[in-house]
């Protein structure tokens, strides 16, 4: 017994807890299809691993069936827990792109921003990215666990 104290004794104090949750690499590297297969998206966070209680930024590649980059879409980014049922504390802001004196706006290259996200809790969220582009109406769900 007093052998087993002396080896406890030891291993000293547990590692301080972080505040950061570092996650697996998160999916959208690679280019994803949108439900109904109308778009492909590409995306990335920044910062990159996702923090936890951190603003963070995406950024989403639309591209169109054939490859080619869709600039004059409206995406809209958005993330909710399902199992909770409830979405961010924060409300994301999409970019409105490159304007032109009369309103119009594009994404040169097909790049769109949304800035003001923030995963406040651990679990399971999901990433909505919703499109209304040329081609119609769609949307790209992306699960991620923190």
């Amino acid at each position: 017994m007093t052998l087993l104290l002396a080896l406890l004794a030891c291993q000293g104090a547990p590692p301080a807890a972080t505040s950061v949750v570092q996650v697996a690499p998160l999916p959208g590297v690679d280019p994803a299809p949108t439900a109904l297969k109308l778009y492909t998206v590409t995306w990335k966070t920044d910062p990159r691993p996702l923090p936890l209680s951190t603003l963070f930024e995406i950024e989403a590649t639309l591209t169109d069936a054939k490859g080619a980059p869709v600039e004059d879409a409206k995406v809209r980014i958005d993330a909710r827990m399902p199992q909770h049922g409830h979405g961010m504390a924060t409300r994301p802001e999409d970019d409105e792109g490159v304007c032109d004196a009369a309103g119009a706006c594009t994404h040169p290259g097909g790049v769109y921003r949304t800035r003001g996200m923030k995963f406040h809790m651990p679990g399971e969220w999901s990433l909505r990215f919703d499109v209304d582009g040329p081609a119609g109406t769609d949307h790209l769900l992306v699960p991620v666990q923190l």
